[in-house]
């Protein structure tokens, strides 16, 4: 499980730059987090409740967290739910330990 630095997360604080970080409804970007834990590779997805997918390579981890993150992006689109805010790369940085790689997603948003 992905450990947290701080007791709060960096996107709940009011920042100054906070236009910059405002999200086009248009293109999502989702960011893959991969962290290591214990020697192995942790991966989660910050916004989306999920357990994280664990294994020793990044490689593989990568690759299920993508499937994932697919059926997520499906269900949300067929429920015409609205996606969860995604922090930014500096803001997972700060808030979660270990954070050895960050990759993202980014898809059209259909409305």
């Amino acid at each position: 499980m992905a450990f947290v630095k701080h007791n709060y997360f960096a996107f709940e604080q009011k920042e100054e730059k906070a236009p910059e970080n405002k999200q086009d409804d248009s293109k999502i970007s989702i960011p893959l987090v991969f962290t290591r834990e214990n020697g192995k590779i942790h991966g989660f997805v910050p916004g989306i409740v999920m357990k994280d997918i664990v294994h020793e390579e990044i490689a593989q981890c990568e690759q299920d967290l993508k499937e994932h993150v697919k059926k997520f992006v499906i269900k949300t689109r067929n429920e015409k739910a609205s996606f969860p805010f995604f922090p930014t790369n500096e803001q997972i940085k700060r808030d979660f330990k270990h954070v050895v790689l960050i990759k993202r997603l980014n898809i059209q948003n259909k409305k």
